[in-house]
C-alpha cells in the first residue's frame, strides 16, 4: 500500500509573483535529480517571468491542514526543459536536493488498476491544501500531437485546474507512473466558462501522460 508520509516534502505548488502577491498556478513534484521538478507545461505557459515554487511547510497529509494558513516561502524557479508535444515542463531551482521517486511509466499499470493522485485541486482559487485521491485506470490511449503518438492514461475521475502537474502513483509500490494533464475537452475549450469551469470538462475522464517521458527529459 502506498505510503503518504513525506509527500509534502516532494509535492508543491507552482506560482507566479504578481503585484498582489503569489498567484498559484498548479502542482509540481520534485524529481530524483538535484534541483529538478516536473509540472505540466500549460501550468507555466512556458513563461519564466517571476516563476516560483511555493513551499508552505503546512501540508502534511497525516495532520489537519489549516485552510487559513497561507504563509509560505517562494523559491525562484526557471524553466529547464519543455516537451510541448506531451505538455511536460521541467523546472529547476538552485541549490536544491532531490527526491527518491522511482520513475516508471504507464506500461507499469493495467486498466482497472487503482492508482493514487496527489496534488492541490483548488490552488488556483487560493486554497493550498495537499490532497490524496484514488481512482481507477479506465483506458490506455495513444494521443497524437504534431504527428507524434504518446502514451496516456484515461482516469475515472474529475479533476480541477490546480491538479495539472500532479504525480500519479501505483498504490502497490508507490512507483511514479504518470502526471495529470487535464480533463478531456472534445475539440478543445468550449468557449464559455461557468464559475471558472469549462462545462466540457465536467466529466470523469482525465488524461495523464506517461512519466517515462519525464525520465527521458532528465
Amino acid at each position: 500500500m502506498m505510503e503518504i508520509t513525506g509527500l509534502d516534502r516532494v509535492i508543491y505548488t507552482v506560482g507566479r509573483i504578481t503585484p498582489n502577491g503569489v498567484r498559484l498556478l498548479g502542482t509540481c513534484f520534485q524529481l530524483n535529480k538535484a534541483g529538478l521538478f516536473a509540472t505540466a507545461s500549460h501550468v507555466t505557459n512556458n513563461d519564466n517571468n517571476n516563476l516560483v515554487i511555493f513551499v508552505s511547510g503546512k501540508t502534511d497529509l497525516n495532520t489537519y491542514q489549516d485552510t487559513t494558513n497561507t504563509l509560505g516561502q517562494t523559491v525562484p524557479a526557471v524553466i529547464y526543459k519543455v516537451d510541448p508535444i506531451r505538455d511536460i515542463c521541467i523546472l529547476k531551482i538552485e541549490n536544491a536536493g532531490f527526491s527518491n521517486l522511482r520513475i516508471g511509466g504507464t506500461d507499469d499499470v493495467k486498466v482497472t488498476e487503482n492508482v493514487g493522485i496527489v496534488g492541490f485541486p483548488h490552488c488556483v482559487d487560493g486554497r493550498n491544501i495537499l490532497t490524496f485521491q484514488t481512482t481507477v485506470v479506465g483506458a490506455k490511449v495513444l494521443i497524437e500531437s504534431s504527428s507524434i503518438k504518446s502514451k496516456h492514461l484515461v482516469l475515472n475521475i474529475q479533476t480541477r485546474p490546480g491538479q495539472s502537474g500532479s504525480p500519479i502513483f501505483r498504490l502497490s509500490d508507490s512507483k511514479l507512473i504518470g502526471m495529470i494533464i487535464g480533463s478531456y475537452a472534445p475539440g478543445g475549450a468550449g468557449g464559455i466558462s461557468l464559475g471558472g469551469v469549462d462545462p466540457l470538462t465536467l466529466h470523469q475522464t482525465t488524461h495523464a501522460v506517461s512519466s517515462e517521458y519525464i525520465l527521458n527529459m532528465i
